[in-house]
């Protein structure tokens, strides 16, 4: 059906004639002798005309780099299931862009400001908490300073790899410049990762550099690092030189004197490193690399095996990121933004690219929750911050504990909430309107660590739906497709992508990574030719608004009896039954072939009563049909999340149907052994189960 979805916000004449997406689109209807309307048939424009878009995209947003070819910026002539080694033709550094590609660039504005958890939400407080503040030219700075020592005492060089295993902070930030100022990849692990965790990534790649803390504050506790470095040091031998910032004081000074280390590393503080790089020259040397050349590595969370290395490119995330945070974030000069988000999810990276637009990026290490739920808020209103990046399961908590932010703060100054990692239900959107203020604005996009960047999101100059994605991101081929591989519109599909777009990754890291890399994305239809990459989400694209919805993961896709639906579709009515606090769709196969659909439930009170299961199914028929109503329900003391804030719907799924827990990759698990229940679990027998009558 096209969407029937609620109008959430419809911009005015003017907000679309200010839009940056407008003014991009008349920038090209200039420049080629167009006449595009509006942002759909910019859209349609910029797919059919992909090298063209591109160099009017890099113009537009002022992206620093030398063109190789004076003909084709962007190739798109090659298929898509292939890396195309000459796919953009340019040479580009990732740090010269964020430093100088803006008008702040080497100015006294604020570039980085890095919180820890705060004691409480006074003022004093809110102060002490804010560790490091820098402008654009102290950031600038330090970039020189740390670029020098890797350069000159490190021994990195164009393709060496340097990483994290580290809480997030502005040393983060600094350092990534710096290993991309040079040449060099990075990599990163946040703190709270187990060893194991750390290792299946690490391992992989073997970094010649690790940045690390000695300690984090979390939930109000201070937490040590040094003891799961130890571990991870001892089987990583290829990190040489190992930096250390005091997380939790002002001077940067590790509390805690270094360990021991049998492998004779050289190791030293944060302010020893930047003093190592005192001589550099006065102006940072940025390489200029080839623009398929690696920028950094980000991990899949995986279900089986270890993570997926995943190689991004540096004119893929330059280029990509550039048009998505100008035209599609509106991203501004100014803006400051806070991401609540760990070194271990893209959503790092992906913040960290607003400094390409001159705006400050805002690392907080802590929970969102200590010492209150006001924490991020307070944080907000006392230090402006312009954009927040947050979850949807965030703020689903804050709306179920009857959290009013701006019954506290003034959030006046706050323009837009971006939100990622799960399906945004519709309340919410209401939700933030009513508790923020009645202007901001509701940017909801989804991405992935595969592209760090977004698939759909929104713009400016086009209204929001509830429950809707407002559009696809410029230049993305994208479609919902049927089991027969055809693409369809007003009916729910998997989301493929048919033509190539420059944030494509170069390949998964180590040896077979070529094959692992097309398994993972273009082999789902294989009839289909040329191939189209398949990512794994379940979608409709509704013909009137050309919005789309997301149900949730494709794989995880709910089945029975030939009736398919996504998981989102029944937490849409759950959630709203007071007595659930949470709940996860799965779906169990049967002896015959067919599924079905089993539904765990996180009672508010424990235990889960019979009439409580009997409204959650009644809500459910009444909502969607009698098809969508579970053949099981069964209660969980903790439903299984990533550290990200995703339902781990996949590797239960494989449990619930009989694969060994041994077998999973769980390192993405906000806590793995909570999984263990699914295994063999008494209600989930099929012994039980009536055969169906034959016909």
């Amino acid at each position: 059906m096209p969407s029937t979805r609620t109008l959430f916000w419809q911009p005015t004449a003017q907000q679309i004639e200010d839009a940056p997406d407008t003014r991009f689109r008349k920038f090209v209807n200039r420049r080629h002798g167009l006449r595009l309307r509006n942002f759909d048939e910019l859209h349609a424009w910029s797919i059919e005309n992909l090298d063209d878009f591109w160099k009017a995209s890099w113009d537009f947003t002022g992206v620093i780099g030398d063109r190789t070819d004076p003909k084709v910026l962007f190739d798109a002539s090659q298929p898509m299931e292939y890396v195309n080694k000459k796919m953009i033709r340019a040479n580009m550094n990732y740090a010269e862009n964020m430093l100088l590609a803006h008008r702040n660039a080497r100015s006294s504005q604020r570039a980085v400001l890095s919180f820890i958890e705060p004691k409480s939400i006074s003022a004093k407080d809110l102060d002490d908490c804010l560790m490091r503040s820098l402008s654009f030219e102290e950031l600038y700075q330090q970039v020189r300073f740390v670029a020098h020592t890797l350069r000159t005492k490190y021994d990195v060089r164009p393709g060496d790899r340097v990483a994290t295993f580290s809480p997030s902070n502005a040393e983060a930030v600094i350092l990534c410049l710096g290993t991309l100022a040079v040449g060099g990849v990075w990599s990163s692990c946040p703190a709270e990762f187990g060893v194991t965790a750390v290792l299946e990534r690490l391992e992989q790649i073997e970094p010649k550099v690790l940045l690390t803390a000695d300690a984090y504050r979390y939930n109000g506790k201070t937490l040590p690092i040094y003891p799961k470095l130890q571990e991870i040091l001892a089987k990583l031998p290829s990190v040489q030189n190992v930096v250390v910032v005091g997380q939790l004081t002002k001077s940067r000074e590790p509390d805690e004197k270094f360990p021991h280390d049998p492998a004779g590393r050289k190791w030293c503080t944060w302010n020893e490193m930047v003093k190592q790089g005192a001589e550099a020259p006065a102006e940072i040397k940025f390489e200029r690399v080839d623009a398929m050349s690696p920028v950094w590595i980000l991990y899949s969370s995986g279900t089986t095996g270890k993570p997926k290395a995943i190689v991004h490119s540096v004119g893929g995330m330059i280029m990509s990121q550039k048009m998505v945070q100008t035209l599609h974030n509106s991203t501004e000069a100014d803006d400051s933004q806070l991401t609540f988000t760990t070194l271990g999810w893209m959503m790092w990276n992906h913040m960290f690219s607003t400094l390409g637009c001159g705006a400050c990026i805002a690392a907080y290490d802590g929970s969102p929750f200590a010492p209150s739920a006001s924490t991020i808020w307070a944080l907000a209103s006392r230090h402006k911050i312009s954009i927040l990046g947050l979850s949807p399961r965030y703020l689903q908590t804050l709306e179920t504990n009857g959290y009013i932010p701006n019954k506290e703060f003034d959030l006046s100054h706050l323009k837009q909430v971006q939100t990622a990692g799960s399906v945004l239900k519709n309340e919410l959107y209401d939700w933030m309107r009513d508790n923020v203020h009645k202007d901001v604005w509701v940017n909801n996009g989804t991405g992935g660590t595969d592209i760090c960047n977004l698939f759909i999101g929104a713009v400016r100059s086009k209204p929001i739906y509830h429950g809707e994605l407002t559009c696809m991101a410029l230049a993305m081929d994208l479609q919902a497709w049927d089991d027969d591989g055809n693409p369809v519109m007003d009916a729910q599909g998997d989301m493929v992508i048919t033509k190539p777009f420059p944030n494509m990754p170069i390949g998964f890291w180590g040896p077979g990574g070529d094959k692992r890399y097309h398994a993972a994305y273009f082999e789902a239809y294989p009839e289909k030719q040329p191939a189209s990459w398949v990512h794994g989400d379940w979608i409709e694209v509704h013909s009137l608004t050309k919005g789309v919805t997301v149900f949730g993961r494709s794989d995880g896709v709910l089945n029975p009896g030939g009736v398919r639906f996504g998981s989102a579709e029944i937490y849409s009515v759950v959630e709203k039954i007071e007595e659930i606090e949470d709940c996860l769709a799965i779906g169990q196969k049967l002896p015959d072939g067919d599924e079905r659909f089993v539904l765990f439930l996180k009672p508010m009170q424990a235990p889960l009563k019979s009439e409580v299961v009997d409204k959650v199914k009644l809500a459910i028929r009444q909502a969607l049909s009698t098809r969508h109503v579970p053949a099981k329900v069964i209660e969980l003391r903790k439903i299984p999340y990533t550290t990200n804030g995703k339902r781990l719907e996949v590797p239960t799924k494989k449990l619930v149907n009989g694969v060994k827990f041994e077998s999973l990759n769980l390192s993405s698990a906000e806590d793995p052994e909570c999984l263990r229940v699914f295994v063999n679990h008494p209600e989930l027998k099929l012994e039980d189960v009536p055969a169906k009558a034959k016909l």
